[in-house]
């Protein structure tokens, strides 16, 4: 009779229906005796110390069994029938597991078990590790401690095995590996957002500072022209700063979990107003709006939508060749009000548009083009999902990049909306949805 143990694996198995032989070589194994004797039956005092041997271990609350000296399964008590989660044929080799695997999950065959290793070197192991694939597909860890025995002639009778559920532990020695591999990640990320914020909050500081200095100390001294150039940097890099700044305090803040108060928005309003603002900042820049701006309502913040806004049009004009203009569409399709910020800057040509979205992320192309901390756009998808929306990125035809959010439209407003402008678009990018 065969038995597989392992994938490619058969194995001779010994008659799989108990005998007095059998019973007397559990006996022998227990108690030290010789291999010699195993053919004849166990007279009845063995037979009485066989079954206090089985009561005794059926009692204890670890799973043990016992193989002869080829590893075939001569004995295991209820305690090792429960771990295994089946009962063996007495007979079948080295464990009663139905599948081994090393703590990687990497297979193990039968026959690189701990309690093979023993019977093939005829000494313990203390402590091998494994884990027990069950017939219901659960695991179990376990640390085995199988043991060889030997009669008095010095020959190999057999070993007994001990086999020690450490699934819990386990688990927990992998919470805390887990744990520790994210506590390096986040010391990563913390080192790296440090020196980000400290590059990226030098250069404004350091050109504030010191054009604030020559015109305290040389400042009639200098022509109208230069004084005017100086306080032209010093207000440029003091907005640029602002800028960083607000967005780090309305990133950590949505990142908390805080609730925006939500009313009522006119969303082509909210776009005009900041498109107004953006231009009155960046005189130099051209912003156009799409003529047709279906009055869509949906609820939202205007602070939130005015810094939604300024996000997207500030990262389309840094990546854009200062004469290019910049362009935002507004539509309706459904029950989704739609804006799309579009340029003709670098693109998004072999870029991972999913993580645009992600703090502190940058493309490399954006890295070689220009500064900054990677997180606009992140803070777009938080105001984004907060609002009930979604938010992507792809790249345009003909060159650039579009850039967009899509937000419902309010349910509680009866102002009917215009659906002008093209169908809602097909997208190659991020959708975020809240949680």
């Amino acid at each position: 009779m065969t038995a597989t143990t392992g994938p490619g694996t058969t194995l001779e198995r010994a008659p799989v229906t108990p005998n007095p032989a059998l019973d007397g070589h559990l006996l022998r194994i227990i108690a030290g005796g010789t291999k010699r004797s195993a053919a004849h039956p166990p007279a009845p005092a063995a037979q009485r110390r066989i079954r206090q041997y089985r009561r005794f271990l059926d009692a204890l609350g670890v799973a043990v069994y016992t193989t002869d000296s080829d590893g075939r399964i001569t004995f295991f008590n209820a305690a090792a029938a429960d771990f295994w989660g089946r009962r063996p044929a007495v007979g079948e080799e080295w464990c009663g597991s139905l599948r081994l695997l090393f703590l990687d999950e990497t297979p193990m065959r039968h026959d690189e078990c701990p309690m093979a290793i023993t019977l093939k070197e005829a000494r313990p192991v203390r402590g091998g590790q494994a884990i027990a694939v069950r017939p219901d597909g659960s695991n179990v860890s376990f640390m085995a401690y199988p043991t060889p025995l030997f009669d008095d002639h010095g020959e190999l009778i057999g070993a007994v095995n001990v086999l020690v559920d450490i699934t819990e532990r386990h688990r927990a020695e992998q919470a805390i590996r887990a744990a520790a591999d994210a506590l390096e990640a986040s010391n990563a990320v913390k080192d790296e957002f440090l020196g980000l914020v400290s590059h990226e909050l030098r250069t404004p500081v350091t050109t504030i500072f010191g054009n604030a200095r020559l015109l305290q100390t040389h400042g009639a001294e200098l022509d109208d022209d230069v004084r005017a150039s100086m306080i032209a940097d010093i207000a440029t890099d003091a907005d640029r700063l602002h800028s960083i700044i607000e967005n780090l305090l309305h990133l950590t803040r949505l990142g908390s979990g805080s609730r925006l108060e939500l009313e009522p928005q006119v969303l082509a309003r909210a776009v005009e107003q900041a498109v107004a603002s953006f231009r009155a900042r960046n005189p130099d820049r051209v912003v156009e709006v799409a003529s047709k701006r279906p009055r869509s309502i949906v609820d939202g913040d205007e602070t939130y939508l005015t810094l939604l806004l300024e996000n997207l049009l500030s990262n389309a004009v840094k990546y854009s060749p200062p004469g290019s203009p910049v362009e935002v569409e507004i539509s309706t399709a459904g029950d989704e009000a739609i804006v799309e910020v579009l340029d003709r800057g670098i693109g998004l040509e072999d870029v991972d548009c999913e993580r645009l979205f992600e703090p502190f992320f940058r493309a490399e192309p954006a890295r070689t083009a220009a500064t900054g901390l990677g997180i606009g756009l992140a803070l777009c998808q938080r105001i984004v999902a907060t609002l009930g929306g979604r938010i992507w990125a792809r790249p345009r035809d003909g060159g650039g990049a579009a850039v967009g959010f899509a937000l419902p439209v309010s349910a509680d407003v009866s102002e009917p909306t215009e659906t002008l402008g093209p169908a809602r678009p097909a997208r190659a990018g991020r959708t975020v949805r809240p949680d």
